[in-house]
């Protein structure tokens, strides 16, 4: 079965497709450099790049979800003076 409404890509589909090529890889080279506030995020990030899926528990985005909201929540941690 064939479509009937299919083109062979002109120019101008070609030059579309490669701006859009280039869009993601401004996207992708802009999210490296902006900087990430949260240390958490980050460390996930990292750690995310060495740990392949395969071996991620069932717990693996519910612990990271939790340790970021520890740092984003506002207030103090009176425990935390303790310790020093």
């Amino acid at each position: 079965m064939t479509d009937a409404t299919a083109k062979p890509l002109s120019d101008h589909g070609k030059e579309a497709i490669e701006d859009t090529a280039a869009l993601d890889v401004r996207d992708i080279v802009l999210r490296l450099q902006t900087q990430i506030a949260n240390p958490v995020t980050r460390a996930r990030i990292r750690v995310e790049q060495e740990v392949p899926e395969a071996r991620r528990g069932p717990g693996w985005d519910r612990h990271w979800r939790e340790l970021e909201a520890y740092l984003e929540l506002p207030g103090e941690w009176p425990m935390a003076q303790d310790l020093d």
